[in-house]
């Protein structure tokens, strides 16, 4: 099995939502992102980042991936929490946990996605 097939079976086995972030879009996710978000990969593709950030949290984001993808990551909260929307309009409480690294020879965000909607409610 060639080594890019290998590692893109062993990213989609990941049980926690997984993506990497350049340039305005998301370049790819794993499989558990696309059933966290209800979105196909293409469709991800085919959307705007921004349309899956509620808007109270969209310019902190903004500007957090900005300081990030400019080396100053350093400066920023290692788990973020913003709020998301889904596919089917729910909006759901995350943690993600994001790694700048390089995709394709420029500066990305890999990140996990961590669903805290559920154990905030317990609490």
């Amino acid at each position: 099995m060639e080594d890019k097939y290998f590692y893109r079976q062993l990213v989609d086995e990941v049980p926690l939502p997984m993506y990497v972030f350049q340039d305005g879009d998301i370049k790819f996710c794993n499989r558990a992102f696309c059933d966290f978000s209800g979105y196909s990969r293409q469709e991800i593709q085919s959307i705007h980042f921004l349309d899956l950030i509620h808007p109270d949290d969209r310019e902190k984001l903004m500007i957090q991936t900005r300081v990030a993808l400019s080396g100053g990551s350093q400066k920023l909260p290692k788990k973020p929490e913003l709020s998301v929307i889904l596919k089917d309009g729910q909006v759901r409480r995350v943690q993600t946990r994001p790694k700048v690294i390089e995709y394709q020879g420029l500066p990305a965000i890999l990140g996990l996605v961590i669903d805290l909607t559920d154990l905030n409610k317990s609490e």
